[in-house]
């Protein structure tokens, strides 16, 4: 699958778009399978895939998700976390996963304990910053893993994102050249040998009695590199706070600060913020959302303007 396509898939699953209701895309797997998959009902939670809440027969809870990474590399990120789990950590195991066609890999998961955090504060921070330090050095030796791509370099970019930039007017295109400058002297890609998740954000951590009992949402694939980016993208949360207040409290904005800071060195922090702001900025422009690409337009500006 291509990258364009790979990327138009996985936003019609981030919108819940995936041709088929809860109902039928049980059916789907079941018919596949032969599971014998009851529906319980819509997650509230996890950022991407539109996660179910399934009962087996046996009565084990499960979660079906979907994702648009190709069968291999679901199926390798299945063996990551099995390792991860068997080494104590509290990610889901992968039960069952079926390609259904259309680019969309069905996984149906165990459903571990707990919830996302109701409000996100500096409590909530030190957790996820815990468990993300304890993906350090795991995949040492798993070349097979991929490495991603930074993505900021002129060449990385998807024109058509590009192009309705350029469009959205002149603070927009102030980024685009102020990203283009950080990418020259940026690394390709976001190197290391720890455990990244694809998403580490508020509804993909799951907690109880203030301890993390579950890092949820790898639908993207596990990857390979350097953890410390993985807290850069928490801000998308702390941004969207600004739109939708009452979820993040000032104390998180402060000790996410202090955080990042402290683990990442000046010139790799501004590359991985470039990155981020990228990566929103061209989905949300994709998606016609103009007041998304304002807020994100907040998040660049915070610390990549001279």
């Amino acid at each position: 699958m291509s990258d364009e396509t790979e990327q138009d898939v996985a936003r019609r699953l981030a919108r819940g778009d995936g041709g088929l209701d809860p109902a039928g895309q049980v059916a789907a797997v079941n018919a596949r399978t032969g599971a014998g998959l009851t529906l319980l009902g819509k997650a509230a939670h996890g950022d991407s895939g539109g996660a179910l809440f399934v009962r087996w027969p046996d009565g084990r809870p499960g979660v079906l998700t979907r994702s648009p990474a190709s069968l291999e590399r679901v199926r390798q990120t299945a063996d990551v976390l099995a390792a991860l789990r068997a080494d104590g950590l509290p990610v889901p195991r992968h039960d069952l996963i079926v390609e259904l066609g259309g680019g969309v890999v069905a996984i149906v998961q165990e459903r571990l304990p707990g919830r996302p955090a109701a409000r996100l504060d500096a409590a909530a921070i030190d957790a996820m910053v815990e468990i993300n330090e304890r993906f350090a050095g795991l995949l040492a030796g798993r070349a097979d893993v991929p490495v991603p791509e930074l993505g900021i370099r002129e060449e990385c970019w998807d024109p058509r994102a590009v192009a309705l930039l350029r469009e959205h007017g002149p603070r927009a295109r102030r980024m685009l050249d102020r990203i283009r400058e950080v990418g020259v002297s940026a690394p390709l890609r976001i190197d290391g040998d720890d455990v990244l998740h694809p998403g580490l954000t508020l509804g993909n951590v799951l907690y109880e009695a203030c301890r993390v009992t579950g890092v949820v949402d790898w639908n993207w694939g596990v990857e390979r590199g350097d953890r410390r980016f993985a807290l850069v993208r928490i801000y998308i949360d702390l941004y969207w706070s600004l739109v939708y207040p009452g979820a993040v409290e000032p104390s998180a904005w402060e000790r996410l600060d202090t955080v990042v800071e402290t683990l990442i060195e000046p010139d790799l922090l501004r590359a991985y913020w470039a990155a981020v702001t990228l990566g929103q900025l061209s989905y949300w422009s994709l998606e016609g959302r103009s007041e998304a690409v304002d807020l994100f337009l907040r998040l660049g500006e915070s610390r990549l303007t001279p």
